[in-house]
């Protein structure tokens, strides 16, 4: 992995999709964790969706002027994506943006929105510039219905009433950046106990954890909090858990699910999963699929029912087992 990072930063944007075909056609890619024992009985797959709207890019370096073209074409995609999931029986840990639960909101004291919740200082990283104005500037302090793509209590319910059972997960509050340089503990703790809040009005109680933008960071508190696991980019694509001395689990990321800016085929996207899936049915390992609900309409069309097919054959020939990231978390503690 470390090889193939150098790399890509060495050749064109270009030619990167290039490199990474190469290196799928020539076996060096997917990688996989070689040197570790598995105590499964067979290859684990998870799919997670990082479930924000038009949240999610408000400071996005590229994509903060389209932030609520998403929202809404991620309003659209979810029924769409949860009729796959029902079709194939494949259960996704939603990772939601808590604001979604909210069916409105308005302007607070000091005229400001979530007046209550405290803010960010201003920070940049890799996604993000944060360098001017309040954190909830974008709020739009209204309703689903005049402002669809900031809310989603009607999507959350779907989810909850779909056929197949899905988990609903965390993503914190407002899509923050997690990592100790840019979140206090005491902002990272009215995050997650404002998502806690809006899902136990629901029943819910949450225990998977997705960082925004993999901004990974105050662990003990997720822990402290009731999480359970958290996902997390190792060191290989196929790899195994990983469990921390206080038995917080963190579950491997393996692959962004959407259509590329490569122009590949979709013969070479499904090549790409079918070299990951054969991987992780012959390693008994994990491997952990995620994506955006505002992928692209071509990948939807395309790609993703031909990705969901061949994961629930390999599970209906009992190859291959299919778990939300809490069951995932369960069973890793059971064995490892």
């Amino acid at each position: 992995m470390k090889l193939y990072s150098f790399l890509r930063k060495l050749v064109s944007e270009k030619n990167k999709g290039r490199l990474t075909r190469l290196l799928y056609y020539i076996g060096l890619k997917p990688t996989c964790n070689n040197q570790a024992k598995s105590p499964f009985s067979k290859g684990i797959i998870i799919f997670s969706a990082d479930f924000e709207m038009s949240w999610a890019f408000r400071f996005s370096k590229k994509k903060q002027n389209i932030s609520e073209q998403l929202g809404l074409q991620e309003r659209y995609n979810v029924p769409i994506l949860l009729e796959l999931f029902d079709k194939y029986k494949i259960p996704v840990t939603w990772a939601t943006v808590g604001h979604l639960f909210l069916d409105q909101c308005n302007i607070e004291d000091n005229n400001l929105p979530h007046s209550n919740m405290p803010r960010p200082d201003f920070f940049e990283n890799k996604n993000w510039f944060y360098k001017a104005g309040d954190w909830y500037a974008h709020d739009p302090c209204s309703n689903v219905e005049r402002s669809p793509g900031w809310y989603a209590p009607d999507l959350i319910k779907k989810i909850l009433e779909a056929d197949t059972q899905h988990e609903i997960g965390c993503h914190t509050f407002s899509h923050i950046d997690c990592t100790e340089k840019n979140c206090s503990p005491e902002l990272f703790l009215a995050e997650i106990t404002k998502c806690k809040s809006l899902a136990e009005k629901r029943n819910l109680f949450l225990k998977s954890m997705v960082y925004p933008g993999g901004t990974i960071g105050n662990l003990t508190l997720l822990k402290l909090y009731g999480f359970t696991s958290y996902r997390k980019p190792m060191k290989f694509d196929i790899d195994m858990p990983k469990i921390h001395d206080d038995g917080l689990i963190a579950l491997p990321s393996t692959l962004g699910l959407d259509k590329d800016p490569y122009g590949w085929s979709k013969e070479f996207h499904l090549y790409r999963i079918r070299k990951l899936l054969q991987k992780t049915l012959k390693k008994r390992m994990m491997c952990h699929l995620w994506f955006h609900p505002s992928m692209d309409k071509w990948y939807i069309k395309n790609v993703f029912p031909l990705i969901l097919e061949e994961v629930a054959l390999l599970r209906d020939k009992g190859k291959l087992d299919i778990f939300t990231m809490e069951q995932a978390a369960e069973v890793s503690h059971k064995l490892l």
